[in-house]
């Protein structure tokens, strides 16, 4: 496998694309602003192609025993490296069909568990978005005038999650947004938003243990679709595991269709799962 330049990304493009639809790293890493490194097997006419970003890899085209043979030595190799650096211990392979049949083989030696992962996307331009934040909390942006509050708890919790999808903060905050409550000095609940690219992108949200089943990711949520409409970005994505009901539902109390469900493999560098 070699890299394409990034002069030479649309040659992956039409092999990345039936995994571009749901899964919406893709379309960033292809317009540049999210910073990978696209293999494939071909500079010329390439067949195959492989990318990664933090936890996530994307695996596509034909699969054949030279192709398996070098997806799994870069894996082992170059993404192994680079996980154990970002200190990740595990990974999720998100495969086109052709790749579905090798892929629960393609590691023999790491711990695998397949899992089936749900995908959603909201037209969000269907409705009006009012955020009502509950009396005893603060709806708060995350900016940096929030990473500034020296008085806040949990700020590393939020900025863990504005590094997974971005390369550093101060990416996260000039191409991202996103917005917390806040139940006197600690953060409760968060949602912001991953991957924008045009007129797209995709929701990261959480909510503190002793604080869920009470609405809360409905009211953060609404308030980063809210901001979406305003920044001219209204087809939003959801993605979770589909054992995830509390993340369900409230995608579907918020009005996301469900486009597709589908099997991935979830890899642990370790034996154990961390």
């Amino acid at each position: 496998m070699v890299p394409l330049a990034p002069d030479q990304l649309d040659k992956a493009r039409p092999l990345l694309a039936p995994l571009a639809d749901h899964l919406l790293v893709i379309p960033s890493i292809l317009a540049g602003s999210t910073p990978a490194t696209i293999y494939v097997d071909d500079r010329r006419a390439p067949e195959t192609a492989v990318t990664w970003f933090h936890g996530r890899v994307m695996l596509a085209g034909q699969a054949n025993a030279a192709t398996v043979t070098a997806v799994r030595h870069l894996l082992l190799t170059q993404y192994k490296s680079e996980a154990q650096a970002a200190n990740l211990a595990a990974f999720v392979l998100h495969t086109t069909a052709a790749w579905q049949a090798e892929a629960a083989t393609l590691l023999p030696g790491l711990k695998m568990i397949p899992a089936a992962r749900c995908y959603y996307r909201l037209e969000a331009r269907h409705r009006q978005w009012e955020t009502a934040v509950p009396a005893t909390l603060q709806l708060r942006r995350v900016d940096a005038t929030l990473l500034a509050d020296a008085t806040l708890k949990n700020l590393d919790w939020v900025t863990e999650e504005m590094v997974s999808e971005r390369p550093s903060v101060a990416d996260f905050l000039d191409k991202s947004f996103g917005y917390c409550l806040v139940h006197q000095d600690e953060i409760v609940a968060w949602c912001m938003s991953e991957y924008n690219t045009g007129n797209r992108c995709e929701l990261g949200i959480a909510t503190a243990e002793a604080w869920q089943r009470q609405g809360l990711a409905r009211v953060t949520a609404t308030a980063v679709i809210a901001e979406a409409r305003q920044r001219g970005i209204h087809d939003i994505g959801w993605i979770c595991w589909a054992n995830n009901l509390p993340s369900v539902h409230t995608a579907e109390a918020l009005g996301f269709t469900r486009i597709q469900e589908k099997l991935v493999h979830l890899f642990f560098w370790t034996d154990e799962p961390a």
